[in-house]
């Protein structure tokens, strides 16, 4: 992190640069019915079906209408969500991470499955990312790499393991140390998460959006994570061992509070 603002924002150490962090945030354009909120976006957690349901049930109070789609999705309007350094300030961000009115939430994943999932979505279907890893591999853009090379790279190369929001430690991507939430769930109960969230926000549950549907985004990750060997799952463990420590505590707080 290179950002002098750091030193007035120890959170950007965290990110790759401010906006980077920026664009993890997401606040609502206008006050909904039940709760103001602030979200903390969590690449390869349910974040598209999360901004989907919220972005259509915004859209609904405000009554306007637009197209839902991805690309919508992850750059929405600005008359319903604010977002990035076009949506946000750091004075905007910082007071929504300290203010106890508002809804603050996330969601996390089990780590094993977020990782090759990431790697399923990205890196085998060859998109962009797999391009940047490439690169700062030093290899030809179009060089296989099989999923074991994949996770090995992760557990021995801390550059790699950072490299990319998709894969990167949660931990880390959602400042779980530092951003005091009023409620974490878990991809594993997202449904239930998002009743949670909805009912919050809006007063009463809404429907959820479904993007593995909807927008047909489902890769074939619970395949590969099925077929992982004992070594793959050691190198993810040592890739992500605070992941493992966090996500244990999510789960530890969700049973206390049945």
């Amino acid at each position: 992190m290179n950002d002098t603002n750091s030193r007035d924002y120890p959170i950007l150490e965290n990110y790759h640069h401010k906006r980077h962090f920026l664009q993890t945030l997401s606040l609502p354009s206008f006050d909904p019915p039940a709760m103001s909120f602030l979200y903390v976006k969590n690449h390869k957690c349910a974040c598209t079906t999360i901004l989907a349901t919220l972005l259509t049930h915004l859209q609904a109070e405000a009554g306007t209408r637009f197209e839902l789609d991805l690309d919508a999705a992850h750059a929405p309007p600005r008359e319903l969500l604010r977002t990035g350094p076009r949506g946000l300030t750091m004075e905007m961000a910082m007071g929504a991470i300290t203010d106890a009115s508002l809804f603050r939430f996330t969601i996390v994943r089990e780590p094993t499955a977020r990782t090759v999932s990431a790697y399923a979505d990205k890196i085998l279907s060859a998109q962009k990312q797999k391009t940047k890893l490439m690169q700062y591999l030093g290899r030809p853009p179009k060089s296989e790499i099989p999923l074991s090379e994949f996770l090995d790279i992760l557990a021995q190369d801390e550059g790699a393991r950072d490299l990319d929001r998709h894969w990167r430690p949660q931990r880390k991507e959602i400042s779980f140390d530092y951003i005091p939430f009023d409620f974490i769930g878990d991809t594993a109960d997202v449904a239930d998460a998002m009743r949670r969230i909805t009912e919050t926000i809006f007063g009463t549950p809404r429907a959820m959006v479904d993007t593995r549907k909807s927008f047909a985004h489902e890769s074939p990750s619970r395949e590969l994570v099925r077929d992982l060997s004992g070594i793959d799952r050691k190198n993810i463990e040592t890739a992500y061992a605070a992941d493992f420590d966090m996500y244990e505590k999510v789960r530890r707080r969700a049973s206390e509070s049945v």
